[in-house]
This record gives structure tokens, sequence and C-alpha cells, in this order.
């Protein structure tokens, strides 16, 4: 197997001072973290700690058993249908956009995914996309709705 040159550059690793450094600084907040917790213990009362322990609990059982409820119907419709075998069918609709605006194609079959450029325009409530043989210039590209910004009106 030969060697390619490859464009990912080699991960830069930090040296021992800044391996250092990094260490005290997580130790320190760690340190914070754990002392912001022991004002906290001290400021709430234990039915408050007792409260929040339950919940978290609860919350954690509950988290549980849906999952497994989860996976128990998944198992169920696997053993009623067996393995999939294949994707579904779908049919691709792109004769409306996300916002339900009608979308105009050119015609004559041309491939808007390797046309060089390719204008979408909005017009009448529909998207219309456009083959143009270059870029257009600025003043030859739509007009703005409403005043222009810097003008009086």
């Amino acid at each position: 197997m030969t060697d390619r040159p490859t464009l990912i550059p080699k991960p830069i690793e930090a040296g021992p001072a800044r391996k250092v450094l990094h260490a005290l600084i997580t130790i320190v907040g760690w340190l914070l973290f754990l002392y912001w917790w022991w004002i906290v213990f001290h400021r709430v009362s234990g039915q408050e700690v007792r409260f929040t322990a339950l919940f978290i609990v609860i919350s954690l059982a509950i988290i549980v058993l849906v999952t497994l409820a989860w996976a128990w119907h998944n198992l169920r419709i696997f053993k009623r249908r067996g393995a999939r075998q294949h994707n579904r069918d779908t049919q691709a609709d792109f004769s409306h956009d996300g916002v339900g605006r009608n979308v105009v194609y050119p015609v004559g079959g041309i491939d808007l995914k390797t046309a060089p450029v390719v204008r979408v325009r909005f017009i009448e409530g529909e998207k219309r996309y456009e083959l143009v043989r270059s870029v257009p210039r600025m003043s030859e590209g739509p007009t703005p709705v409403g005043p222009t910004p810097g003008s009086n009106a």
C-alpha cells in the first residue's frame, strides 16, 4: 500500500506546560462547582433536598419505563412483520415548495442540477426556476418591492 498525501493536517498536541495549565483549570472548576453545591445544600431545607432527589428518581424511572415500552413495542412489530427487506417506496412531490407556493420549472427536460446558472424568481405566488446563460448584473435583477434604504418614501 502506498502512502498518499492527505489534505487533513495532523492534530496539534499541547505541550506539557499547557497540559498542566488545563489540568489546574479543570481542578479549580470542579472545586468551585462543589463549593457552590455546598452553599446550596446549606441554604435549603432537608425537605427540599428530599423532594428534589425524589423528583430525580421518579423522572429516571419514568424515562427508563418509557424507553423499555418503546423497545418492547418495536420488538412486537419486528416479530409480527419480520425484518425489513427494503426501504418503502416514496414519491417526492416538487410541485410545491415548503411554504405551499407552486413551483414552475423550465420546459424541455433541462437538468437544473448541472446548469451553470439558475435564477429563482417569485412571481405572483409562484416560484419559477429559470436557466440563465450568465450571471446577471445587479442592474438586471428584479426591482425591489417597497422603499429602498435611504429613500424618503
